[in-house]
């Protein structure tokens, strides 16, 4: 994994956190979940940049030595980021009593 994939995929759970710790009513925290999920999918796509580079370069050892890091990885991260942001949406207070506009 490269250091920016790495970077934004550890960006994508402090976002998650940040949406489920912080009340939904405020303006920063309805940003958190999306911002969340679009720092995962920048992750995932630079590392699908990183795997074309590699092919293109003919680097097959390098490809196929990563592969399988890269593929628990991401699992990983899509697999926590998704329960983060959907805790964040299920914990959210709902209706006017909760304070949400």
């Amino acid at each position: 994994m490269n250091v920016w994939s790495l970077l934004l995929g550890l960006a994508a759970w402090g976002l998650g956190l940040v949406a489920l710790l912080l009340r939904w009513g405020s303006g920063s925290a309805r940003w958190c979940t999306p911002g969340s999920l679009a720092a995962c999918a920048l992750s995932l796509c630079l590392e699908i940049f990183n795997f074309a580079r590699l092919a293109d370069i003919g680097d097959t050892s390098a490809f196929l030595d990563t592969a399988n890091a890269v593929r628990l990885a991401a699992g990983v991260l899509v697999a926590v980021t998704l329960v983060l942001n959907v805790a964040a949406l299920i914990v959210r207070p709902r209706g006017r009593d909760a304070g949400v506009s």
